[in-house]
């Protein structure tokens, strides 16, 4: 549970106990209160026979009845009849003459102090009616035990009270021990995973809560240090991947420059000519060395997200157009057979870096024309759908082998097939990442000797 529902909890308990405590007295009171037993309603006591009782009598008899302290047993007595009655020795509804109510009184009295009242209508009320020659009659009979009634009524009600706070303090307690012992146990956590981090520790996973009952803030701050984690090992290992690939593919010009220089130095290469082609084979591979180096600097520039500063909707047909057009005459030139489909509206704009863009398209375009023989083909397509656009790149050359299909995007990787061709195997791994960043999709499918289509998904 999270620590705010905790607390949450925690308060809800503390504000709403006092108020059931409080709530305790006028409760026991009512539960215990002659009225709740005696006024049934005058319907009620009409059923108990033949009974010359009117509802004016039940007003009286009702006022009388409420003025009955709490706690007190009382019957109401009417011609020899118990109407209502909270006493056990004299039951609603039995007949009882004013003798037997006397000797319940003389057998009892050492045990209760009683009170009889009569009610009186005023003088102003016409007298109750009776069969009888004499005015009819009620009495209110009374009863409370001798000298501890109260003691043991403030007893109870102490007892009571006292239960429910001790409830409260046992809720309230185990609570704040429970979300101490919930903070304290993710705190101690939480600075063993930094303390881990911080020491480098970055190989081995980060064990954190995984049931929901552990769960908290605190806990949730461990699963960001254990993302952060697989984080910075992932650039850790990228980036000495890229350090071993960079020292790989430079070696090689630099090895070979080297070579010729000192084989000029030495005057082991003499002839003017052989200088030459030399100093020609010198100057190609300082450009290539030159190349390579642009590009890693151009990739190590998409990682910094500066430049998303200056992304803005631009007309994606215009673009898609002219590309269409350069390539179709660099796959003239190259003896490629190429054919271009642009059904993109002219207003639809699209939130990009023009250049990325664009160099995303050549390096999918370059790896088409290189990996293709003369006559093969190549084929652009964009098309407009429902909810996105679809750039494709397709060609019927030598294909990707399908174990190569998951790393084909990773730097410096080169698959099977590639590599009879020079490269650095930074081409993909640029499409992907600029297209990863302008929050977009691509996808690839391809069989040996058959073709490669790439896709690229564009969402409106």
């Amino acid at each position: 549970m999270k620590i705010r529902s905790q607390l949450m909890l925690l308060i809800v308990f503390m504000v709403f106990i006092p108020f059931a405590c409080m709530m305790v007295v006028p409760a026991y009171r009512y539960l215990t209160s002659p009225q709740r037993h005696l006024l049934k309603g005058y319907k009620e006591i009409q059923a108990l026979g033949n009974l010359d009782f009117t509802e004016e009598d039940w007003s009286v008899l009702k006022d009388q009845i409420n003025k009955i302290p709490p706690n007190v047993q009382a019957l109401v007595y009417y011609n020899s009849i118990v109407l209502i009655s909270t006493i056990p020795e004299a039951k609603a509804g039995t007949e009882m003459s004013p003798y037997d109510i006397m000797e319940l009184i003389n057998r009892t009295s050492c045990m209760y102090d009683y009170q009889i009242q009569s009610p009186e209508r005023s003088k102003t009320e016409k007298p109750l009616t009776h069969s009888s020659r004499y005015p009819p009659k009620f009495l209110v009979l009374s009863r409370v035990k001798i000298q501890s009634s109260k003691k043991q009524n403030f007893g109870t009600l102490f007892t009571v009270a006292f239960t429910m706070l001790l409830i409260f303090e046992f809720i309230c307690i185990a609570g704040l021990i429970n979300l101490s012992r919930t903070i304290a146990t993710s705190i101690m956590l939480l600075e063993q995973t930094s303390m881990k981090i911080a020491n480098g520790e970055i190989c081995k996973a980060i064990d954190s809560p995984n049931t929901r009952s552990n769960s908290n803030e605190i806990t949730s701050l461990i699963k960001n240090l254990e993302k952060i984690r697989i984080t910075i090992k992932d650039d850790q290992d990228r980036r000495t991947k890229f350090l071993m690939g960079v020292s790989h593919d430079l070696r090689t010009p630099i090895a070979l420059i080297k070579g010729y220089t000192e084989a000029i130095t030495d005057g082991v290469i003499s002839d003017k000519d052989q200088i030459s082609k030399s100093l020609s084979i010198i100057h190609s591979k300082a450009d290539q060395l030159e190349t390579m180096i642009n590009d890693l600097i151009n990739y190590v520039k998409l990682n910094n997200t500066e430049w998303k500063q200056s992304l803005e909707y631009i007309s994606l047909y215009p673009i898609l157009n002219e590309f269409a057009s350069s390539a179709t005459n660099t796959a003239t030139i190259y003896k490629r057979n190429i054919t271009a489909e642009i059904n993109v509206s002219p207003e639809f704009k699209v939130c990009m870096d023009k250049t990325l863009f664009n160099r995303a398209m050549e390096n999918l375009f370059s790896n088409a024309l290189r990996y293709t023989n003369d006559n093969d083909s190549i084929h652009i397509q964009a098309q407009e759908e429902q909810d996105c656009i679809k750039l494709i790149i397709s060609d019927s050359g030598i294909g990707i082998a399908e174990k190569d299909f998951e790393n084909i995007y990773q730097i410096f990787y080169r698959g099977t097939n590639s590599r009879r061709e020079s490269g650095m195997g930074i081409g993909l791994s640029v499409v992907k990442t600029i297209i990863d960043v302008h929050g977009w999709k691509i996808d690839v499918k391809s069989k040996l000797n058959e073709g490669t289509e790439f896709t690229i998904t564009i969402p409106k």
